[in-house]
C-alpha cells in the first residue's frame, strides 16, 4: 500500500523534523522524501523505517488506522518509574573547510584548500568519524538537491558508489589553489572523474569531467542541513 502524502508531511512536521533529517535517518535522499509529499512516489520499501523516525505506525501512514494519529511510542502511557532515555544531538564540532571562488563560473566550486571558515555540530551518526568535516554549498548547480548556503557534511572514510552525493577536491591549475565542488559521482572511467550536476550553468552540460591527475580526494556527503 502507497503512503498517503499529505499524512507523512503531517506526521513529519508535528515531529518537528525537515525533509532533510528525515531523508538522512531512512537513508534516502531529500528528493525522494519531497516526491512522497508531493504524491509522486510511495516508497513502499521504506515505510517502515519512515514510519518510526516520524513516530508514527506504518497503517496510520497508508491509511488503515483513521482518527487522531497514532504513535509508535506515545509518551503519556510510560512508566515514569522507567524512565526512557531520550537521545540527544551531537555535542561535537567539527571544522567546515572552503571559501567562496570570486568571479567563477556558477557551477558551484568553491577554493578548498584546507582553510577552516567555521565549527558546527556534527550530525548523528557521525560522531566516531574523527576526520569528518563540512562544506558549505555554493551557486546553484546542484538545485533542487542541495540549494546554495546548505551545509553538507562528509564522511571521507565511506565508499563511493554511483549515484553518491560528493565533495570533490581538484588542482585546476598548478598556480591556483585547488577547488571544491560538490556534485554527484557517476564514475571513475578512461582517466577521467565523470559526476553530474542537476542544474548545470548556461554553456555546461549536466555531465562535469575532471582528468584524474588533477583529482585530490573524492570524499561522500553523507548528510546536509539546509540553509
Amino acid at each position: 500500500m502507497p503512503i498517503i502524502a499529505s499524512r507523512l508531511k503531517e506526521a513529519r512536521e508535528a515531529a518537528g523534523i525537515s525533509q532533510a533529517d528525515l531523508a538522512e535517518r531512512v537513508g534516502m535522499k531529500q528528493t525522494g522524501i519531497g516526491s512522497i509529499e508531493a504524491g509522486e512516489s510511495a516508497r513502499p520499501r521504506k515505510l517502515l523505517e519512515i514510519a518510526r523516525a516520524v513516530n508514527r505506525t506504518a497503517q496510520w501512514l497508508i491509511g488503515e488506522e483513521d482518527g487522531e494519529a497514532p504513535t509508535q511510542s506515545p509518551l503519556h502511557k510510560a512508566d515514569v518509574s522507567h524512565p526512557i532515555d531520550v537521545p540527544t544531538w551531537p555535542t561535537r564540532k567539527i571544522p567546515v573547510f572552503g571559501q567562496a571562488a570570486g568571479g567563477a563560473e556558477d557551477d558551484g566550486r568553491f577554493i578548498l584548500n584546507g582553510n577552516k571558515v567555521a565549527d558546527v555540530l556534527i550530525l548523528p551518526g557521525l560522531e566516531d568519524v574523527q576526520n569528518a568535516y563540512a562544506v558549505y554549498v555554493y551557486g546553484t548547480s546542484m538545485v533542487p538537491a542541495f540549494k546554495p548556503g546548505a551545509t553538507v557534511y562528509v564522511d571521507p572514510s565511506r565508499p563511493i558508489v554511483a549515484g553518491d552525493d560528493v565533495v570533490v577536491q581538484v588542482k585546476m591549475d598548478e598556480h591556483e589553489p585547488p577547488y571544491g565542488f560538490v556534485k554527484e559521482f557517476v564514475a571513475r572511467r578512461g582517466g577521467k572523474l565523470v559526476l553530474l550536476q542537476h542544474n548545470p550553468p548556461e554553456g555546461q552540460d549536466k555531465t562535469l569531467t575532471f582528468p584524474l591527475d588533477r583529482v585530490v580526494a573524492v570524499h561522500k556527503v553523507v548528510g546536509n542541513v539546509p540553509r
